[in-house]
């Protein structure tokens, strides 16, 4: 068993299990310290603009959630991300104490915020809650900006959904 620690998507238990047949054996909310949260993956067009990455920085913290998995199941999560990301050994606030995890990372160069799509930040805000992080780090979810183009968002979130769900089996 490993343990990963996911920030963006990976939080949510519905994303985790229903699209990426992945099925921790145990998750907690825990902080990464020494990070922020940043939308700086670009997407593919500009119905999905960008997608959660995490930047070290001084002083700020990226709340999220540590999964127990085996490793086959963080492979298919590597898998089911893409190529974009690398995988890396970060410490974890958990349960008042520092373990080590794996997460999983964005190369860019770009420091500021892209948009999302309204589709992924409802996923970010609602595994944000489910998860019971903190209201301050909810808002700062929130105040992420997004966009939303009726009728071509949901095609495309069906898309979305499907590559995926592909990739992780």
């Amino acid at each position: 068993m490993v343990l990963y620690f996911g920030y963006g998507s990976n939080m949510s238990k519905r994303v985790l299990e229903g699209v990426r047949n992945i099925h921790p054996k145990r998750s907690q909310s825990a902080i990464l310290k020494g990070y922020k949260i940043i939308i700086n993956m670009p997407g593919p067009n500009f119905i999905e603009p960008g997608f959660a990455n995490i930047l070290p920085m001084k002083g700020k913290n990226v709340e999220g959630v540590l999964h127990e998995i085996s490793e086959t199941d963080l492979a298919r999560i590597v898998a089911s991300e893409g190529e974009d990301y690398k995988l890396v050994k970060v410490k974890i606030k958990f349960f008042g104490k520092l373990v080590e995890a794996q997460t999983l990372v964005f190369k860019s160069s770009l420091q500021t915020d892209l948009p999302t799509s309204k589709r992924y930040k409802k996923i970010l805000i609602n595994a944000a809650l489910d998860n019971a992080l903190s209201e301050e780090y909810v808002n700062e979810l929130r105040d992420k900006q997004a966009v939303y183009y009726p009728l071509l968002s949901e095609y495309y979130a069906v898309m979305v959904y499907f590559w995926v769900k592909k990739r992780a089996n």
